[in-house]
């Protein structure tokens, strides 16, 4: 029998939420993990300089039919790397009739028969790369970014997570539902670090009850804390701000809420 000391001082939901992930370890070899990041992070997790969240944003529209989100002062769609984008406030945030510079840069393979815009992994055949260049012109038009559906906004830098999680529900969609009524509960920041917007709903894997939604770096590695206490990472999933509301994450597919409630009353 093996002791897992650092396993076994978490708390109990902790413990089997970390067997659930990692099916293929032992208790002794899950605790060793635990241990080096422990050696590796100190007392407490380390925290990433990301606090973009807290900047108003609102979206925009554009004479391309495409909504342009604007970032305290800066469009994110005006550089094509979102680590470039100077956010700071100067006053002199773009108004109607700006024009929006907008760069895009694609890989391209061609088997010689069909394209495809991507990276050419394995593919053999031709490959290049191209940079698009166009402008968009705002048209004065504005709605809060969260009430923009994903396929309405511009693309440039869309997924890099300053955008808010759109709340408009396709038909029968639950992660849209739920991530909504985390955020509701927990607020539009991430639950864990509470510096970037709130992404990505995280849920145990032992219970398959969701605890909040996440920013995309906390997503990545909040149940990587080794600490039972006294740490942001620890102190959410010990308990996590929407955690009472205790619905389930359908692992495994798009599930119907509408069709199982009904299901559940017969």
């Amino acid at each position: 029998m093996t002791s897992a000391h650092h396993l076994y001082a978490l708390p109990e939901h902790r413990r089997l939420d970390l067997v659930a992930r990692f099916p293929d370890l032992s208790e002794q070899q899950i605790s060793d993990m635990l241990g080096r990041n422990l050696d590796h992070f100190g007392l407490t997790c380390p925290r990433a300089d990301k606090r973009r969240g807290h900047l108003p944003s609102v979206a925009l529209l554009g004479d391309d039919g495409r909504w342009h989100l604007r970032l305290g002062d800066a469009m994110v769609c005006s550089v094509r790397a979102r680590l470039f984008l100077d956010t700071s406030t100067t006053g002199s945030a773009p108004g109607p009739r700006a024009e929006i510079h907008h760069e895009q840069w694609a890989h391209w393979w061609t088997d010689g028969r069909r394209y495809r815009i991507e990276s050419p992994g394995p593919h053999i055949g031709t490959t290049g790369s191209m940079t698009m260049e166009w402008d968009a012109t705002l048209t004065g038009e504005e709605k809060r970014p969260d009430l923009v559906r994903p396929w309405e906004r511009c693309q440039i830098n869309v997924h890099e997570g300053d955008w808010d999680p759109c709340r408009i529900a396709p038909r029968g969609s639950w992660r849209v539902h739920r991530r909504t009524e985390y955020i509701d509960v927990g607020g539009r920041m991430c639950h864990v670090c509470g510096d970037s917007l709130a992404q990505d709903l995280e849920y145990n894997r032992h219970t398959s009850r969701i605890r909040g939604v996440l920013c995309q770096e906390c997503a990545t590695h909040v149940t990587a804390c080794p600490h039972p206490g006294g740490c942001y990472r620890a102190d959410y999933l010990n308990s996590p701000p929407a955690g009472h509301l205790r619905k389930i994450y359908y692992v495994g597919g798009n599930r119907d809420d509408r069709k199982q409630a009904g299901h559940r009353a017969a």
